[in-house]
């Protein structure tokens, strides 16, 4: 288990900066991955099962409406991002998850799109 453990980390050492304060602990043990990047990988894979899930709703997306509506959804998380850095305001562990959410679920639906070639 402790190879496993090891292997996890060092992958999401590659994609997170896995700062002890900045990530949640569950059952006294630090996630691999910092809180705004579960909040994102979470609801990304929220987005693209419900993006599947909803087979018969799904839309047509049009690339460029998608890259807007992403654009759009980044705004909570590069506004947390940039409001933290600047030192004006750096919410909690939990904040800084919830304002991923829009951004992740986004993402995870135009993966989604693409994958069953919904993206025109």
């Amino acid at each position: 288990m402790e190879l496993l453990t090891l292997l996890v980390f060092s992958v999401g050492g590659v994609i997170c900066h896995q700062i002890p304060d900045r990530s949640f602990f569950w059952d006294g043990n630090q996630l691999p991955v910092c809180a705004r990047c579960t909040g994102l990988y979470l609801s990304g894979f929220v987005g693209l099962v419900g993006f599947l899930a909803f087979r018969a709703a799904r839309p047509r997306l049009d690339a460029r409406v998608g890259l807007r509506v992403l654009l759009i959804a980044a705004v909570p998380t590069a506004g947390s991002v940039a409001s933290g850095a600047l030192g004006w305001w750096d919410g909690d562990n939990v904040t800084r998850a919830l304002l991923a959410i829009p951004l992740g679920a986004t993402a995870g639906m135009i993966v989604a799109a693409v994958f069953t070639k919904d993206l025109r």
